[in-house]
């Protein structure tokens, strides 16, 4: 997997506060990370999160 520093992310170092708003952080940095793998990664990816039942088929 590649990573990218992106200076602008707000970085959390402690729980509790606003949930939701960092769920919804969570999302838009998981969904900009999943946007740039290969289509080998993204099997990958897909095949061990539904070995892991997260998705289900």
């Amino acid at each position: 997997m590649r990573y990218q520093c992106d200076s602008t992310m707000k970085v959390y170092t402690h729980f509790g506060g606003d949930d939701e708003g960092r769920r919804d952080e969570l999302i838009r940095t998981i969904e900009h990370s999943v946007e740039r793998l290969s289509l080998a990664e993204l099997e990958a990816l897909y095949y061990d999160l539904v070995a892991k039942d997260y998705i289900r088929k």
